[in-house]
Formats: structure tokens, sequence, C-alpha cells
């Protein structure tokens, strides 16, 4: 029994890979290989610990982007010849789309664009070209967002966002941290009334009104930042003072709850600072 010798194994497996199967397996075993291969880095990478998360992000990036280039130089090579064939017609084609309708054309790159960098998702609040709104719906042709106003209060209203906006203009997602985000609420001060004062009322009433959720909130952010390898700010209450004038300045109090319930906690509270202000300084009075 007589076994074919290297250079007829090559010769077969050449002729096997220029075939329309050996192509698409090829290509398949690329995608799959290459999805294999940046799940194993993206694991590495949270595995490694939050000791410089800006130098691992770079790296991981760094990284994926040689796989998926690596992968698009293979499956290009792979359809050489199927491409090089089709280019003549495919400019055709592509020219004679431009001409008839440029716009519609626009819309499927912007879709393409959504596709692979996903700058966010059904349920997100975003702002793009002036417009605010909770994300509905995406197709083929445009995004369908639920208007809103301040504080991602729904109007009532949807307005449709073709994607061709996405090539020229940037996309804003509030919600990108997910179920909790975080806000700021600037507050005026009273320059007759103590700063510490103040500043103690403040900080009390986001904790009450906020304290049942912070942990939660910690702990969403500390397996964000270890999945996505970035930098979050704590859930807890700060304030922060923003100087207007010499005689004049502004607390901006940094708190965090889930995003559409941002007025709601809001309102409640500067109705608890209020009270708890106005208790203070009655108590401030009385000594």
């Amino acid at each position: 029994m007589s076994f074919p010798d290297a250079r007829e194994l090559y010769a077969a497996l050449n002729l096997f890979g220029k075939s329309e199967l050996g192509r698409i397996l090829v290509t398949l075993t690329t995608i799959i290989v290459t999805v294999l291969i940046v799940k194993f880095l993206q694991k590495r990478a949270r595995l490694q610990g939050a000791t410089d998360i800006a130098r691992q992000r770079r790296n991981l990036v760094l990284a994926k982007n040689l796989v998926l280039l690596t992968a698009v130089i293979l499956v290009g090579a792979t359809w050489a010849s199927k491409i090089a064939g089709a280019a003549l017609s495919l400019a055709a084609v592509a020219g004679a789309i431009l001409i008839v309708s440029k716009e519609f054309l626009l819309n499927l790159l912007g879709t393409a664009m959504l596709a692979i960098s996903r700058p966010y998702r059904i349920g997100d609040f975003v702002e793009m070209e002036n417009i605010s709104g909770r994300v509905l719906d995406s197709d083929l042709i445009a995004t369908t967002v639920a208007e809103t106003m301040e504080g991602n209060q729904l109007t009532g209203h949807t307005v449709s966002i073709p994607h061709s906006i996405l090539l020229t203009k940037p996309v804003r997602n509030l919600t990108a941290t997910g179920r909790f985000t975080i806000n700021m609420l600037p507050v005026a001060i009273h320059p007759d009334v103590d700063m510490h004062l103040q500043e103690q009322a403040l900080l009390k009433a986001a904790h009450d009104i906020c304290g049942g959720w912070i942990e939660e909130a910690n702990r969403h952010f500390e397996r964000l930042e270890s999945r996505e390898l970035v930098t979050l700010p704590s859930a807890e209450p700060r304030v922060l003072i923003e100087l207007k004038s010499v005689k004049e300045y502004t607390f901006s109090l940094r708190y965090c709850c889930r995003p559409n319930e941002r007025v709601k906690v809001e309102q409640a509270i500067i109705r608890q600072y209020l009270d708890t202000r106005s208790a203070y300084v009655a108590a401030k009075t009385d000594e």
C-alpha cells in the first residue's frame, strides 16, 4: 500500500484550499480562532488584577487589533482571486448606488460602524445631534429613540435618527456604566450660613436617600472595572466646591442612582437637604 508523498499532499491541500468549500472552511476557522484568541486575551487581562488598568487596557487593545488585522489579511488572501474578479462589477454597482442614493449608502455604512463599535444598545440613554433620548429600536437605516428632557424624563415623543450621523457626529452614551450612573447636582450655597454646616447637611441628605443602593452600585462598578479595564469613581456621595467669585461658591454633589430615577432622587436629596440644613441652622442658633 503506497502513501502520497509530501508534494502530492501539498498539491491536494492547495487544490482543496482554492475550492469554494476550502475557502469557506478556512474563513470559518479563522473567525472562530480569532474570537477565541480575543476572549482569551480579555480573560487574561482581567486575571492580571487592577495594578495598572490604563497600561493593561492599552496592551489589550493593541493585541486585539493585531489579531483582528491578521484575521482580515488571512481572509482577504483566501478570497483574493474572487475579490479581484468581482472588483470591477462591485465598483460599478457601488457607483450606481452612490449616484442613485448617497444617503442610503451612508446609512448602511453607519449601520456597519454601529455593529462594530457598539456605542449604544437598546435601553441606553444617548445624545446625538442635539437629540437626547432612550434607544427603543435600531434597524439598517436608523435608530429610534424616545425623546427625553433634562434628567432623562420622557417627553412622549419619538425621534428617528439616521445612522449616517454616526459617521460624522459624536455619540454620548449617558448610561455607559449600565444599571447605575454617576450624576452631579449643583447646589447654590447661602453666603451667610456656615459652609461646613451646609456641606454636612448635603452629604447627610445624599446618604439618607442613596444609602440603600451604594454598596450594590460599588460592586457593580468593580465588576465593570474588571471587565472593561476602566477606572470608575466610587458610588459614595462626594461634595466638590466650585468658586463663582470671591464671595460666591457652589457645591456640586456627586451621587449615584439608577438612570431612570435621576430626577426623583435629585428632588428627594434637595428636599432632605433643605430640611436638614434648617435643622442644623436652628441647632446652631440655639447654641
